[in-house]
């Protein structure tokens, strides 16, 4: 049976501005940058740049916004 010594917690940061969609997955030590829009249903296992959207699995750039 695990315990509380087999567990590590890890910061997760949403960024001002950020858009979560529905149903989206963010990993553990993600970091989505300010003014970013993540697709519904998208995976999220990296780091996701400031002002951009992304969406897939797993979740890719597929634009900047201005």
């Amino acid at each position: 049976m695990q315990s509380e010594v087999d567990w590590k917690v890890v910061e997760t940061f949403i960024k001002k501005g950020a858009s979560v969609g529905s149903s989206s997955t963010i990993m553990c030590g993600v970091t989505i940058g300010e003014n970013s829009i993540i697709g519904a249903g998208a995976v999220v296992t990296k780091d996701v740049p400031p002002n951009s959207i992304v969406a897939g699995v797993p979740a890719k750039v597929i634009k900047k916004l201005k």
